[in-house]
């Protein structure tokens, strides 16, 4: 359900986290997705980060402030000048997690990955449905 992007599976260890194959790989740079669900409901959306990149253990060293974006979710803004570097480092895993989102008319969640310094990355997204 994306649009734009690279991926890229650095195989790194990442830590703070039960389940580390989710973090293995990530999408990275301008991007979006247009994730189908049911107009009735209303969900709730798990962001699953980790700076695979940048700090002293990844490969383009560095860290707070190498990698900024912003996460919006149907023109509303999630994620504002976020830096995952900053809140937890390196090859470890954060989450963000937001509530009670409204589909478009069309059925979709529109999240889009706006760079702000870099690219915008993500490893995992996960869409639960509010009403079960």
């Amino acid at each position: 359900y994306y649009l734009g992007g690279y991926a890229r599976q650095p195989r790194l260890p990442v830590t703070g986290t039960p389940d580390p194959g989710l973090y293995a790989g990530e999408r990275y740079g301008n991007f979006s997705y247009a994730i189908p669900v049911d107009t009735r409901d209303q969900y709730t959306l798990v962001l699953h980060f980790a700076e695979l990149y940048f700090g002293p253990d990844a490969p383009g060293g560095g860290g707070v402030g190498d990698r900024i974006f912003r996460v919006l979710c149907n023109g509303n803004t999630l994620l504002d000048n976020f830096d995952i570097y900053s809140q937890a480092g390196s090859i470890h895993a954060l989450t963000e997690t937001f509530y009670h989102l409204k589909p478009t008319a069309q059925g979709k969640l529109n999240i889009t990955f706006d760079p702000v310094v870099n690219n915008a990355t993500i490893s995992a997204i996960e869409v639960l449905d509010e009403s079960h």
